[in-house]
């Protein structure tokens, strides 16, 4: 008996830890960047270090319409931290507005 007490005591523990950690998942947000890009080599250095930065969690650049979407999650990064790491490889950039996109 103080077996099954002790199990089911267990049980309801662990599915009130789960169902706290299921809650608090953190938001991924998505933020456009007009970006001074022109040419594949800049797409690819885009590429190959903005997925690095922390919480990054897709990267999309469109060349025609010289713009770099980024999908992040909001406790790890911010959209100024991302901008900093795009004009750190030599481009300029700018968080576009909702409407813009």
């Amino acid at each position: 008996m103080k077996n099954l007490k002790f199990y089911l005591a267990t049980m309801i523990l662990f599915v009130g830890i789960t169902t706290t950690f299921a809650q608090n998942k953190p938001k991924v947000k998505e933020v456009t960047y007009s970006c001074s890009i022109d040419c594949h080599s800049c797409k690819e250095k885009i590429m190959k270090n903005i997925p690095y930065e922390k919480g990054v969690k897709k990267v999309v650049v469109d060349m025609e319409k010289q713009q770099v979407t980024v999908s992040f999650k909001e406790d790890k990064n911010t959209s100024e931290g991302i901008e900093k790491a795009i004009e750190k490889l030599g481009y300029k950039a700018e968080v576009k507005p909702e409407e813009e996109k």
